[in-house]
């Protein structure tokens, strides 16, 4: 199954997380911004050490999730 910025990334992401981000400068709402491979670093290992979101540590399956999407080339 191919996956997709759209379909399978930009879900995980809630309104309040894309507006706390959005202040650093870091567009979680954005495919143009996201899919470029070293913004998803950025988000990525923000998610994968549990500081983002600041609320809760996303579970793991979650964090698998984003970088099986970032090794398939971050696609939109």
């Amino acid at each position: 199954m191919a996956l997709s910025f759209a379909a399978d990334i930009r879900p995980l992401f809630r309104e309040e997380d894309v507006e706390c981000m959005q202040g650093m400068g870091i567009d979680l709402s954005d495919p143009a911004w996201m899919c470029v491979p070293a913004n998803a670093q950025i988000v990525y290992e923000r998610v994968a050490d549990g500081t983002m979101p600041p609320d809760e540590a996303w579970p793991a399956e979650r964090v698998a999730l984003f970088k099986e999407w970032m090794e398939a080339g971050c696609p939109a």
